[in-house]
């Protein structure tokens, strides 16, 4: 009799089958700058049901998931919405409300949903406005969008529900330092470095009378149609529009002589319309 009880038990446990997570973990990599920026979070669907304000109630802590907290892994030093963050590893959590959003890191990475969060381990907190997103997301997905140099934009978006806020990366601190020591330090005297150094600072709209001064240099060491084109642009942002004139028009010169055609409308399309300027 007790073999029998013990076989009807064992009968409903052997026909269990096999069914897909209902909320799939996830993970995100993306490289901002030099740093790679890594986000592993779970996807719960909505399945007909009202989210926000519903089964996520507002003005409640939210472990931005499902299962384990979800956790933001960066590289480098980084700066989310203006607000700086070491290197590591910290669990995202929000709190959600009908107008506005509590973003929170929280340096406690080892926990279940809510499990183990205690505010005084947060590292930032800060609040972001929701908006409503055209496309209807069946899945909560968290993407990394509107890549820009060393910076970019971290999305939460689930049913018609978007919030995102900036990520920066220390590239622009790197790549500056790395400038100065090349320049500066070891007084290394390449025309390319000058120009690519006036180019960066030209792109990223640092220090205009440093930028000019070292595409000035390059032109110097070898008047190449891209070293002046770019001196050109940079006496025109600096307001000696005659002086951008001459250069352009070298530049444009030197290119024809090369038959680099793109270089000569772009130089022509620049002086004509710093002719007017005058």
């Amino acid at each position: 009799m007790v073999e029998v009880g013990l076989l009807a038990l064992a009968g409903p446990v052997q026909a269990q089958l096999s069914l897909p997570e209902p909320s799939p973990p996830a993970t995100i990599q993306q490289k901002i700058g030099f740093t790679d920026l890594t986000i592993t979070y779970s996807r719960p669907a909505v399945k007909g049901r009202i989210v926000f304000g519903g089964l996520v109630p507002f003005g409640q802590l939210w472990r931005t998931g499902a299962s384990d907290a979800t956790i933001l892994k960066t590289t480098d030093p980084v700066v989310l919405a203006g607000k700086p963050v070491p290197a590591g590893s910290y669990s995202l959590f929000t709190i959600p409300t009908r107008s506005e959003w509590t973003i929170i890191l929280n340096k406690h990475v080892g926990g279940h949903g809510l499990d183990g969060y205690d505010e005084k381990n947060d590292v930032l907190r800060f609040t972001v406005k929701p908006d409503t997103s055209t496309r209807f997301y069946e899945s909560f997905t968290i993407e990394v969008q509107d890549l820009v140099r060393n910076r970019g934009m971290i999305y939460l978006n689930w049913a018609n529900t978007s919030v995102h806020f900036p990520i920066v990366s220390n590239a622009d601190e790197r790549i500056t330092a790395e400038i100065l020591e090349r320049i500066n330090g070891k007084k290394e005297d390449k025309p390319g470095l000058y120009y690519q150094a006036a180019l960066y600072y030209f792109d990223n709209e640092k220090d205009t009378k440093q930028a000019l001064a070292w595409a000035t240099k390059a032109v110097a060491l070898k008047p190449a149609f891209n070293y002046l084109h770019l001196q050109a642009k940079l006496l025109a942002r600096s307001g000696d529009y005659k002086g951008a004139i001459a250069a352009a028009r070298q530049s444009a010169a030197a290119a024809q002589q090369e038959k680099f055609t793109d270089y000569v409308t772009l130089n022509n399309r620049l002086i004509a319309e710093w002719e007017k300027k005058l």
